[in-house]
């Protein structure tokens, strides 16, 4: 009755590839400042001296109070396309109010949830220090998963409902967005690079720059419909927002304060504890840790090249800025410090969106979606979603106040989208106070005790949408993030486990995965139900750090490594099974018991049982049709009849199909002689001694055989060629 929230194909769509890590210092709009496009982004960073800024660098207050742009530019400076169309006055002063101007103020609401990331929750997210001050230990390597920062809505009309008038509203039915994107073409010249000191190849300053901009249907005249954006504004959909760009910023500022050492007598991690220090640039850079057996990134290489950093994300805009981003925040000082005439250029690492594995890909593996479906086809969701009673009161209110008939797929991103960028919500669900948090499966609210509607409906929204995340073990988490857990332990295993042999290079030291709340929840799903229970969402911005520590002379760690795992600033260690409970570091091998047994990509077991299971019963239910109708009386001559029926009918058919005109004047394709080509490309054209041309063939067609007769290649062979 509820329905299962997960919008299948949700983010199958045309993607954007960004031009990655290229400074914008010398863009003509930069030059004043001559470091960076500035961003005014209206916090007091300064002011807020908590867990973020306690005790932080000079250097570091210098970026969150300059606020420099690498790939982002402020709209302000130049007009929106999308609302300066001349409309009918009369029409526009009751359809089209002043139109809602994105900004980066949390003002609207007195409390906002924690999924908003906002300022004051983003400082909370903070690396914490090691428990145990009494460990002999050296930080060797960290691997990071991140959520992109806040977005826009991840579809529009129709599939993307949300409450009567949504669509309407110019608050939350256009979506103008201020975040630019730009992009350089590389050189196509030698003359362009050159090598640097240390023996690096560098690129150059691009000589110019793309603004990419979603205004290209503004000159059809229609605010909202077929013929404007999906989001009815300049924004993509699920596009980082300027908020978003503000969360990724925080996060990198926030690994740099815990991993990275440079001399600065500050209160960071980094500066009170050697042990945490992943980059120390005030000693000579060594390879690898106290005494790794494999060697961990390249002191000759720049900190933000590979292999001393690997970046990965799939081709989505709003991951692949939000990765760049943290980069800057982390790295921003590295940055600056490239020559004038020099680009810094990081290596990013992504593939074909519908063939990616940063979130269960169901595409690519059939059987996790028999794995989704068994979830909701269980007695317990079954159980819950029809007999639970904070259930029934959310339905009941999603039909009588907001004019539903069922909970829709997109009700939390409605909530969330709306609230988080300080549009306006229905009166009805204007009531959120942060006084209900995260509840449990079988909990009910009471009508008396609270009033926030807001959060029950997002509480039951979360528990219906995860659902299959925890379901048996968590056997869908574990079967769809099995190549991405693959990928993360190709870093991880050679240093921790002697079997494996050693890798191609040396390993990275910061592994950076910018993904989705669909890849962070089924990732910590997979690590037991202590770690997450799927009752809370993962929230913008939100990050997972899986530490390995190498350890000397300490018996509480048998493999000599151990890990740490980070959730939002929370060490989750402990909550694993097997890991002690009083301390935030585990040995190494509870972690490779965990998930080395379904981290595989190919050798998955992937394929459906629904689909010969489908077949099967159709075939029964064909025999068992069959023997009802031969008994049934004058069965078998009704039989004989269809028979005789199906073939008269047929053979008509196909008398007056090989008589249409259409099939005598087909153009016959042929070639006196010709070479098998085995390109993609047009086959040379044939000429008589006369030198009139006979024919040209596109590869597509076949080829030709000795006597000039087309060869048709097979189904396989075409698609291959296509």
């Amino acid at each position: 009755p509820l329905g299962p929230a997960i919008e299948r194909g949700r983010g199958h769509r045309a993607s954007t590839t960004l031009f990655l890590s290229r400074s914008i210092r010398h863009h003509p709009a930069s030059r004043a400042r001559g470091i960076g496009i500035s961003i005014p982004i209206p916090f007091d960073f300064a002011a807020r001296r908590s867990s973020l800024t306690r005790g932080a660098s000079a250097h570091t207050m210098k970026i969150l109070s300059s606020s420099l742009a690498i790939l982002a530019l402020s709209s302000a400076t130049k007009p929106n396309l999308e609302h300066s169309r001349s409309l009918d006055t009369s029409m526009q002063k009751q359809q089209d109010p002043t139109p809602f101007k994105e900004n980066n103020a949390y003002t609207k609401y007195k409390h906002y949830p924690p999924y908003c990331s906002t300022p004051e929750e983003m400082e909370t997210r903070s690396v914490p220090p090691l428990s145990d001050a009494t460990i002999a230990s050296k930080l060797i390597h960290v691997t990071a998963v991140i959520r992109h920062g806040a977005r826009t809505p991840w579809d529009g009309a129709p599939s993307y409902k949300c409450w009567d008038g949504y669509w309407q509203s110019e608050e939350t039915g256009v979506w103008n967005c201020d975040l630019k994107t730009y992009m350089s073409p590389p050189s196509a010249s030698k003359e362009k690079t050159k090598t640097d000191s240390s023996g690096i190849e560098i690129e150059e300053e691009p000589d110019f720059l793309f603004e990419k901009t979603y205004d290209a249907l503004a000159y059809s005249g229609n605010r909202k419909g077929t013929t404007a954006n999906l989001l009815n504004g300049t924004c993509l959909k699920g596009q980082l927002l300027l908020r978003g760009y503000d969360q990724e910023l925080r996060n990198g500022l926030h690994l740099r304060q815990a991993y990275f050492f440079d001399g600065d007598d500050t209160l960071d991690i980094a500066a009170e504890d050697e042990r945490m220090r992943l980059w120390d640039i005030t000693k000579p850079s060594v390879a690898g840790g106290i005494s790794s057996g494999f060697v961990i990134g390249d002191p000759n290489k720049l900190m933000y090249q590979e292999p001393n950093l690997r970046y990965r994300s799939d081709d989505e805009q709003r991951t692949a800025m939000s990765g760049q981003v943290l980069l800057r925040g982390l790295f921003e000082k590295e940055f600056l410090a490239v020559g004038d005439d020099e680009t810094a250029i990081i290596r990013h690492h992504t593939a074909d969106y519908v063939q990616d594995v940063l979130s269960v890909n169901d595409r690519i593996c059939p059987r996790a979606h028999d794995l989704w479906l068994e979830a909701y086809e269980s007695d317990e969701y079954k159980n819950w979603a029809e007999s639970n009673s904070e259930v029934k009161v959310v339905k009941k209110f999603v039909k009588d106040e907001l004019g539903l008939d069922e909970m829709p797929g997109a009700t939390l991103d409605c909530l969330m989208t709306t609230i988080c960028t300080d549009r306006t919500l229905p009166p009805a669900l204007d009531n959120y106070d942060g006084s209900l948090g995260p509840t449990p499966y079988n909990a009910f609210v009471e009508d008396g005790d609270v009033n926030d509607m807001f959060e029950r409906i997002k509480n039951v929204a979360v528990k219906n949408f995860t659902w299959a995340y925890r379901h048996n073990d968590a056997a869908y988490s574990k079967l769809g993030m099995g190549p991405l857990w693959k990928e993360i332990m190709t870093y991880i295993r050679p240093i921790v486990d002697s079997t494996v042999t050693s890798p191609d290079g040396p390993l990275p030291k910061l592994h950076l995965i910018s993904g989705h709340d669909t890849t962070l929840m089924p990732l910590l799903s997979s690590l037991g139900p202590g770690v997450w229970d799927g009752t809370e969402w993962s929230h913008y911005a939100s990050m997972i750090q899986i530490e390995v520590h190498e350890i000397k002379d300490n018996t509480a760690f048998p493999s000599g490594y151990a890990f740490r795992l980070i959730y939002n600033g929370e060490a989750l260690t402990s909550k694993m099974v097997g890991c002690p409970k009083q301390s935030d570091m585990c040995d190494s091998q509870v972690l490779l018991r965990r998930v080395m047994p379904f981290a595989k990509f190919e050798e998955r077991n992937c394929a459906s049982s629904k689909t010969s299971a489908s077949s099967e019963t159709i075939m029964d239910e064909m025999k068992t049709a069959a023997e009802d109708m031969v008994n049934e009386p004058g069965g078998i001559f009704l039989m004989v009849l269809i028979a005789v029926v199906s073939m008269a009918l047929g053979g008509i058919i196909t008398f007056f199909f090989i008589r249409h005109p259409s099939r005598n004047n087909r153009p016959a394709y042929h070639k006196h002689t010709s070479s098998i080509l085995g390109d993609l490309s047009m086959r040379v054209m044939e000429a008589e001694p006369d030198g009139a041309i006979i024919s040209a063939v596109p590869a597509i067609y076949g080829s030709t055989n000795e006597h000039g007769d087309e060869k048709k290649l097979d189904d396989r062979e075409e698609d291959a060629i296509i």
